[in-house]
């Protein structure tokens, strides 16, 4: 899967890459929209996640900050998240060895995890609206239980290096490829760092260590 951070680990996760690498079909449901048309294409700036888009029920919300040049501010509600993951679960985000036990252990790898998956479908939206800009940087933040607000990782993305991609057949690491440098909180680092080590233990408990695919979350 294209990461901005860390390739989640395998065993959580099916389907939703599989859909991203087959032309974003499940990112368009999970955002509430369909491919843009040539002529269909709403105008720059349309919001990039409909008010009763899946990820807006799963706690993601979207806006453009009034600032020049263009920015997209993403939050993703910690609460909301933990909440629906068992939807999640049945969409083929993650798979059924999320356990309760593991969504408490680690909700910051999990909500990386569906930052990695949904941010391509974002860039996607906003780089085929009419009149859309040449650059956007896009902001990922969480809100936690108590409210408080917390920066996750930032990037810019141009119009130019979206119009390489061949959205139709979505290749992992295709941003990276177009020069996405991500720029993350050291917080959230090393929260995802720490949790993925725990996924891995977990998940250890469960599969022979032979078949147990090597941490992904470590630099």
């Amino acid at each position: 899967m294209i990461s901005l951070t860390y390739f989640s680990h395998p065993a959580l996760r099916h389907g939703l890459c599989r859909a991203i690498a087959g032309g974003l079909p499940l990112v368009l449901v999970v955002l509430g929209g369909l491919p843009h048309t040539a002529h269909a294409a709403p105008t720059y700036p349309a919001p990039i996640v409909a008010g009763d888009s899946t990820a807006h029920a799963w706690g993601i919300t979207t806006r453009f900050a009034q600032t020049t040049p263009c920015r997209v501010e993403i939050t993703l509600n910690q609460a909301v998240f933990m909440a629906h993951i068992p939807e999640m679960i049945q969409a083929g985000i993650f798979n059924a060895q999320v356990t309760p036990a593991l969504q408490q252990q680690a909700p910051h790898y999990l909500m990386n995890t569906l930052q990695t998956d949904v941010t391509p479908g974002f860039v996607h939206t906003l780089f085929t609206q009419r009149n859309a800009p040449a650059s956007c940087h896009f902001a990922w933040s969480y809100t936690a239980p108590d409210g408080t607000a917390h920066p996750m990782l930032g990037f810019d993305m141009t119009r130019q290096a979206h119009d390489r991609i061949d959205w139709d057949h979505l290749r992992f690491g295709d941003l990276v490829m177009m020069g996405v440098k991500p720029t993350m909180d050291r917080e959230f680092d090393v929260l995802v760092n720490e949790e993925t080590m725990d996924v891995t233990i977990a998940l250890s408990k469960n599969q022979d260590e032979a078949d147990l695919p090597p941490p992904t979350g470590s630099k």
